[in-house]
């Protein structure tokens, strides 16, 4: 009986090791390399992504005369009435308004802690509206969210072999050779699977905000470390694993596996003790806000940061519930609400523990929503507004110029075929921009941006430089 094929075998069995749980909510997945320095002092960056495409352009509102009359003209019955603004001012740009029910936002950039970074989105090159109309050199499948995700996260305008890794990744890569002999990996996902952190030098952690982290023994008394609910799935996996290792006869296959687990065990048992010991009471919100608990996790873990041996550590996390195609009116007020006090809590807490000059933490989304109505809500856009935020970032000012909000004449908009007016603006910062300045506070060196964010050559500003150290 012939043997499988090894690599094929090896490609399953590294997939089915990524499933397993270290402990009652984590996995890890990846591999494991370093690369870089600048290792000078612990910091900690965290992607806050807001799934299915959020309307930013109502999170952040030109306040000026001119500028907000042609907003409310564009948005008609979804704009923001001046009464539902918390003003602001730019030195250089003048009037804005954040949502009324975004008080922290307002609160950070009246602190120069928070910067908004306007009208980014996906960009292989700087593209004006002609060059949309002709179709040249655009990133793939615009509009469309898993796509549009993929290159966000990526920072590829087209998403094909090396470029399908994320330039979160490379921070990881960057963040092991800070870290040293550390047994964890610095890179952890609360939101599952995370193409921001996909690396073919480095593994990432994925936890899940709704299980503590208990420790892993081994498999005598796998029962006592997996919730039932689970005992059975991934039993099975892990059967299958050291099935599929044995049936190939190949000791580096067996070995992978052997190396997986005991990577598992001395991780929980790292991460169980760390966060009793940091469980940070003081965070409190409502039980119902999922992107506050998972901000609690991380939290816990920057807190935990030197006792895991970590200099730099990498988060990503995920609110959902931004594809508003119908009802924004009544879905925009509970989005804001429960991103405002996932953000206040978690600064505060940040604050508290005096951690605050060494995390930066910053939005991201599929793509920016129509500024005009569909009637009920919004449809699919391009670019859009973004923050950042922490004691680390040069706050108090818009990042790039506001784009035209004008129905006619617009240079910032796609514009339909036809030459009516569409309402999906053309960024002017590309990811690459908004990523490459996020890394490079991280420590990143230049030929690792290079090659983690593929289009940034064609970008004559390469740092945005929205962050102060």
């Amino acid at each position: 009986m012939a043997k499988p094929n090894f690599q094929k075998q090896r490609r399953k069995l590294l997939k089915g090791l990524a499933a397993v749980p270290l402990g009652a909510g984590v996995s890890m997945l990846g591999g494991n390399e370093a690369l870089a320095m600048g290792c000078d002092s612990g910091k900690s960056l965290v992607c806050l992504f807001m799934a299915g495409g959020a309307d930013s352009f109502n999170m952040f509102v030109p306040g000026s005369a001119r500028g907000y009359s042609e907003y409310l003209d564009s948005r008609g019955e979804i704009a923001i009435p001046e009464s539902g603004l918390l003003n602001v001012s730019d030195a250089s740009q003048g009037a804005f308004g954040f949502n009324a029910a975004l008080p922290v936002f307002r609160d950070l950039f009246d602190q120069d802690r928070l910067a908004v970074v306007s009208n980014v989105g996906t960009l292989i090159r700087p593209t004006s509206q002609s060059d949309y109309l002709a179709e040249r050199t655009l990133p793939e499948s615009l509009f469309a969210h898993n796509t549009q995700q993929k290159l966000w996260q990526t920072g590829a305008g087209i998403v094909t072999g090396a470029s399908s890794f994320g330039w979160g990744g490379a921070i990881t890569t960057h963040a092991e050779t800070c870290n040293g002999p550390s047994a964890i990996t610095p890179a952890f996902s609360i939101a599952g699977s995370s193409a921001w952190l996909d690396s073919a030098n480095s593994r990432y952690i994925s936890l899940n905000a709704d299980f503590a982290v208990e420790r892993m023994f081994g498999l005598d008394n796998i029962s006592d470390w997996i919730p039932p609910n689970r005992l059975s799935r991934v039993g099975n996996t892990i059967e299958n694993l050291i099935a599929q290792g044995e049936a190939s006869g190949n000791a580096a296959m067996l070995r992978t596996i052997s190396e997986g687990i005991d990577r598992a065990i001395v991780a929980t048992s790292s991460l169980n003790t760390a966060l009793l010991r940091n469980t940070l009471p003081q965070m409190t919100y409502r039980g119902t806000n999922k992107l506050a608990k998972q901000l609690h996790l991380v939290a816990r873990l920057i807190a935990s940061r030197e006792e895991l041996g970590m200099s730099r550590q990498v988060f990503f996390v995920l609110m959902g519930g931004f594809d508003t195609h119908s009802d924004q009116g009544e879905r925009e007020p509970i989005l804001m609400r429960d991103l405002n006090e996932a953000v206040s809590v978690y600064q505060d807490t940040l604050d508290d523990i005096g951690a605050s000059a060494s995390v930066t933490s910053f939005t991201a989304s599929d793509f920016g929503r129509t500024l005009t109505s569909n009637g009920n809500g919004t449809d699919h856009g391009w670019g859009g507004h973004n923050f950042v935020f922490g004691d680390a970032v040069d706050g108090g000012r818009v990042i790039g110029e506001m784009p035209s909000y004008a129905r006619t004449n617009n240079p910032d908009d796609a514009g339909e075929d036809d030459g009516s007016f569409a309402g999906r603006i053309i960024p002017q910062i590309s990811v690459n921009q908004y990523g490459a300045t996020l890394s490079r506070w991280m420590g990143v060196d230049e030929a690792a941006l290079t090659n983690a964010l593929p289009d940034l050559a064609n970008f004559a500003e390469r740092d945005l430089g929205f962050m102060r150290t």
